[in-house]
């Protein structure tokens, strides 16, 4: 049965939701029930009312029973706890105290806190309260103001947790592409590999990558344009008040000395290991999961002597691995180990032990949340249901050029992502569209453009633009939870972070658009984007960036 327009109400009455409510779980439940509703139309007999419920009752069970979604749940859980533990035992607070102490300057210090922000990659929430906590008594020591301390913490947490192969946001990205690939009419669908794609999509994340690198050029160059320029001046201005020598460390409150207090009794590597630690067996277990299971079904074997043929067999093996499998071992892995560092060498209690694995695991029960109900709509809106994904093809394969999908993408999911202040809301209602979508439109036109690869450069663009777009509005919303987590943690004023912060997130978003979406989706190799995205973006700050007198 074909649904034609209504297959669209679910997710339209999701979004509209959102936008009014600036909640996720209500419009993602609402929109399951409208499909429910849809569907139980097409029942030829019995009560209109009780199909409906049982068939909302099937689909939210359903998703949650899942062999596959229960693995993503797990990894999720296992993974919180893990940061949960770290975060508890302040193994990763006293070394990044440790290395704040041996900054020498203005620019020191800016690329001191990107760098750690890129080290902290396994949780944004994580990296934000570190980060932005440990670093405000350096950064005052040294006349920088909080709102560009913010910046720094807020532009690295999301985008580099987006790029990260492993960390809290990529079972739930390749959920949402697994639920968008299964949505999909394409006939090929099914011999996917989930993890190949989503591994050769990562080039493709022009936003979170330009983000990223504004933050180093910024650090590195010291200047400054728009608002934040004058909140730098101003800081810079204070401190001079207070002393005519600029390195001249200024008066800490308590918990700075407490903290100071705490690092003299474990020693730098003693904090090293146990916070670096539990991630490095992370990624190892990951990795080697990854080998093991993929090596059965590699198309490549070791016989191949030439350099070329191990790379390309390596990831082959990767790509052909069990990936949820892979990531619940290695979060598991790593929670073991981050629980026995903590009691070897932070001295930790088993009571706080305790403490920290329930925080960690309460931390992640808002994306649980969203993660169930996205499965649910997802399958509400997929082929088998209201085949969404496939009436948007054929509506809109004659009326949109495919070349524009992925800018189109991303800016439906910046603009979703602002008005309702959540990127994973947003990546749960527009990626299974997206990627659906793509795929169908993909293979619905012309022949020569038809025959393209599933993991073409244009549909792994269009993937990546809905977890760009979403990062791109959260850090342009005031109503994001992370913008509202950075200006807490870095004790700053929360409009003036949102005002400093966004000339430089619509300046990524211009440059992502400019030089990475619509260039790469008309047959530009995907580093060509890249490098002149970031020329242009040293070029920009150089042009209109000046540095505080």
């Amino acid at each position: 049965m074909h649904y034609g327009f209504a297959s669209l109400l679910p997710p339209l009455i999701a979004i509209a939701l959102a936008l009014l409510t600036r909640r996720v779980l209500l419009p993602l439940a609402a929109g399951v029930l409208v499909g429910a509703g849809l569907l139980a139309r097409a029942t030829p007999d019995g009560s209109w009312g009780m199909d409906t419920l049982q068939i909302f009752s099937d689909r939210i069970m359903g998703s949650i029973t899942d062999p596959d979604h229960l693995m993503v749940l797990a990894f999720t859980l296992l993974l919180g706890m893990m940061v949960g533990v770290i975060e508890v035992a302040g193994s990763m607070r006293r070394a990044i105290a440790q290395l704040a102490r041996r900054v020498k300057d203005r620019k020191g210090v800016q690329t001191l806190i990107a760098a750690t922000g890129l080290a902290v990659f396994f949780d944004d929430y994580a990296n934000t309260l570190l980060v932005g906590g440990t670093m405000q008594s350096t950064s005052d020591r040294f006349g920088l103001s909080r709102a560009k301390l913010a910046y720094l913490v807020d532009s690295t947490a999301a985008p580099v947790a987006g790029l990260a192969l492993v960390s809290t946001w990529v079972a739930t990205e390749l959920s949402y592409l697994q639920a968008g690939i299964d949505a999909s009419s394409y006939a090929d669908s099914s011999s996917i590999r989930v993890f190949d794609f989503f591994i050769q999509s990562i080039p493709y994340r022009f936003y979170p990558w330009f983000a990223l690198a504004l933050v180093f050029i910024i650090a590195r160059t010291g200047c400054d344009f728009g608002p934040m320029r004058v909140a730098e001046q101003e800081a810079l201005e204070k401190l001079r008040k207070r002393s005519n020598d600029v390195s001249e460390p200024v008066a800490v409150d308590d918990t700075q000395h407490q903290t100071q207090d705490s690092t003299s009794r474990f020693s730098t590597w003693q904090d090293a290991t146990a916070s670096l630690g539990p991630i490095a067996i992370c990624l190892i277990a990951v990795l080697a999961t990854l080998m093991i299971t993929g090596s059965r079904d590699a198309e490549l074997t070791l016989s191949h002597s030439t350099a070329m043929s191990q790379l390309q067999w390596a990831g082959d093996v990767i790509g052909s691995g069990d990936s949820y499998l892979a990531l619940v071992i290695g979060g598991g892995s790593g929670l073991v180990v981050a629980a026995v560092l903590a009691l070897v060498l932070s001295r930790l209690s088993f009571v706080r032990l305790g403490q920290g694995l329930l925080d960690g695991a309460l931390q992640m029960m808002p994306a649980i949340s969203v993660l169930w109900l996205a499965w649910a709509l997802s399958a509400m809106t997929g082929r088998e249901a209201l085949d969404t994904g496939g009436y948007l093809s054929s509506v809109l394969s004659d009326q949109i050029d495919l070349r524009l999908l992925p800018t189109c993408v991303f800016l439906l999911a910046g603009g979703i992502a602002f008005a309702t202040g959540t990127s994973w809301g947003t990546m749960a209602i527009v990626t299974p569209i997206a990627v659906s979508l793509v795929l169908d439109m993909q293979a619905n036109v012309t022949p020569a453009v038809g025959e393209m690869a599933v993991n073409s450069p244009l549909a792994l663009a269009t993937f990546s633009s809905v977890l760009a777009g979403a990062i791109f509005g959260d850090h342009c919303s005031p109503l994001s939870d992370t913008t509202v987590l950075s200006s807490r943690a870095c004790g700053c004023d929360h409009l003036l972070h949102v005002r400093t912060q966004i000339p430089y997130a619509l300046l990524g978003g211009a440059v992502c658009i400019i030089t990475g979406t619509l260039p790469v989706a008309c047959g530009v190799p995907v580093w060509v984007c890249l490098g002149a995205g970031l020329l242009c973006l040293f070029v920009a700050v150089r042009y209109w960036g000046k540095r505080p007198l």
